[in-house]
This record gives structure tokens, sequence and C-alpha cells, in this order.
């Protein structure tokens, strides 16, 4: 009989470890949003569409890159942006490094994680809130208590804090866990009825509040309507967190009318959207969590760096030690 693996959170590294292990074991991964991708998240509201978690990811390593390609080829994903500028209160640096290949995720940055997922076994909206050692075991339950099922091994892929907190404390990673510093950011979604003439498609802020601005329909397949989304600095996010919605909204606004002189408290569309865990501060600094006695693991981005590459490498690395295990069994 196969081993029974729990993997939780369908972001890039819950999804690369589970297709890694499906050949050797019984893989169900919990997640507790809607979609997949995690952080590679996109919303769509009254003919609106944002990316409003990560902008696009590079791939630096020539596995990756083969991955990152054949979502190209497969219509998961696409290039954008073809330049980066820097967007001052002086105005706008033109971006003149050598070019480098970005991806995103087609139709939306989930299409990426939608596409690598295809044939898992995925239990969406459900978040796992409880482990209780059962036998060999675990046993897995909600919020509410429910029984979610019983698995050999549990694998969380959760951003650290998270991770932290559902791990027993006889977890052998608990100390690395420990380590790790994430920070949060706003991103401030803005849909326009009217025309809107900027010189780039995506530009780094320099500024005390704002760090990111993207015109949305400059990328391939998107065939929405007119729409901007800006990030947060993650310093001014994690200082802010827990400010009022609106506050943070207007303060947003009065930075973005200062830098290119437009005001859009009057946009067709205005949301906001509150990442808690959005940026890797300080990793684990090691490439996955695993405690071989109690059959539990973690792995993500924040084990080795701040980008989606570093989490498929965390994933992947984990999976080789797993399946050694496996077929040791």
């Amino acid at each position: 009989m196969k081993t029974s693996i729990a993997i939780i959170g369908a972001g890039i590294a819950g999804i690369t470890l589970a297709q890694a292990l499906v050949p050797y074991a019984n893989v169900t991964i919990f997640e507790k949003s809607r979609g997949l991708g995690g952080r590679m998240a996109n919303r769509r509201r009254e003919g609106f569409a944002f990316d409003h978690g990560a902008q696009y990811f590079t791939a630096r390593s020539p596995a990756f890159r083969a991955v990152a390609e054949a979502a190209v080829e497969a219509g998961h994903a696409g290039i954008w942006p073809r330049a980066v500028h820097t967007l001052k209160s002086g105005g706008l640096l033109t971006d003149n490094r050598p070019p480098e290949p970005r991806y995103i995720g087609l139709p939306g940055m989930s299409g990426f994680a939608n596409g690598l997922a295809d044939g898992l076994e995925i239990r969406k909206q459900t978040t796992v809130a409880g482990l209780q050692q059962c036998g060999h075991g675990w046993a897995l339950t909600d919020g509410e208590g429910q029984d979610l099922g019983r698995f050999d091994t549990v694998i969380s892929t959760a951003p650290a804090p998270q991770t932290i907190r559902l791990m027993p404390e006889t977890f052998s990673g608990h100390d690395a866990l420990a380590i790790v510093r994430m920070s949060g950011c706003f991103t401030l979604m803005i849909g326009l009825d009217e025309p809107l003439h900027l010189d780039f498609h995506a530009a780094r802020i320099e500024d005390d509040i704002l760090s990111w601005i993207a015109v949305e329909d400059s990328k391939p397949g998107r065939r929405d309507k007119l729409a901007l989304t800006i990030h947060s600095r993650n310093d001014w996010a994690e200082a802010n967190l827990e400010r009022d919605r609106d506050e943070v909204k207007s303060e947003m606004l009065a930075s973005l009318k200062r830098l290119l002189g437009l005001d859009f408290s009057n946009a067709a569309w205005l949301d906001l959207h509150r990442w808690r865990y959005a940026n890797v501060e300080e990793p684990a600094s090691q490439p996955f969590l695993f405690d071989e006695v109690l059959g539990l693991g973690a792995c993500g981005d924040w084990c080795l760096g701040n980008r989606v590459e570093a989490a498929v490498e965390s994933a992947t690395a984990l999976s080789k030690r797993m399946i050694t295990r496996l077929q040791g069994a």
C-alpha cells in the first residue's frame, strides 16, 4: 500500500513537491483559498483584472527555465515585461540593463500554477488548523475540528510564521522556522474607464510608501479594461498592517498622485489587498526542513530566498529526500 502524504498549501512549492511525489505515494494537497498559486494570484472585478501578488518570475537555473519554457509552449505562461523602469519624484529612469526573460502566468498569474497542477488531488477552500499524532501518522483537522483524514507524512508549504504555529513542539525544524522573517505588502488595484497614457508598462518606484506599478492590460493575454496594480514598500506595510484600510488606500493614492500628477481617487474601481506574508526578509538558509522520526516537513521560498524559483528549488530538494525515503520503505 502506498504511503499517504498530505501537503499543506497549493502554491508553487506545494504543487512542485506533489508532482514529484505522485509516482511514489498517494498525495493530497490542502489549499485554504479558492485558487492555486499562493502569492502568484490574480483577481477579476467588474471587467478589470489584476495580478495582485507576484508580478513576474525569472528562471535562472536550466531546470526551472525548462519548466517555464514548457509552460509558455503550453499556453500557461508568457513573457512580460520587456523592461522594468524606475519611477522617481523627478521622473522616469529608463531600464538599460541587458534583457532577461521574465515570465507571467496566462490568462492570469495563477495560470502558471494551474498548468503545473494538472492531475493532482487538491482540496480547495480547506484550512488545515490542527495536527494530531495518530499511531505512526497524523490526523488533520480544520478550524472547526472537522476530520480531514489521516496521513503517514505531512508537509507544510505555508509561510514560515503559519507553519511554526501548526507544527508540534517536537518538530526538529522549529529553530530554523524561528529564524525566518517575512514582511507584508499592500496592493492597490485601480480600474479605469478613461484612457491613460504612461511611458512604461512596469516600473519600480523609489518612494517612502510605494515600490511598484504595473499596467495590467500591457500584459500578453489580457483583454480586460485598463487597470493598474500598485504595491507598497514592505517596510511601510509592516508599520501599517493593522491600520484602517481606507487610510492606507488614501496614503497610497496621495503618493501616486505626487509621482504621476494624476488623481485616481474617483477611479471606476478601487480595491486594496493586504498580504501579511509577502516578502522573505530573512530565510531559513537551508533547502528544506524534514523530521525523519515524525514524518513532518516544510519547504517554500522562505527556506532559500524571495523568488518563485526559490520555492521550486526548495520543493525539488525535499522531494529528492522523500523519494529516497519512500523507495526504502
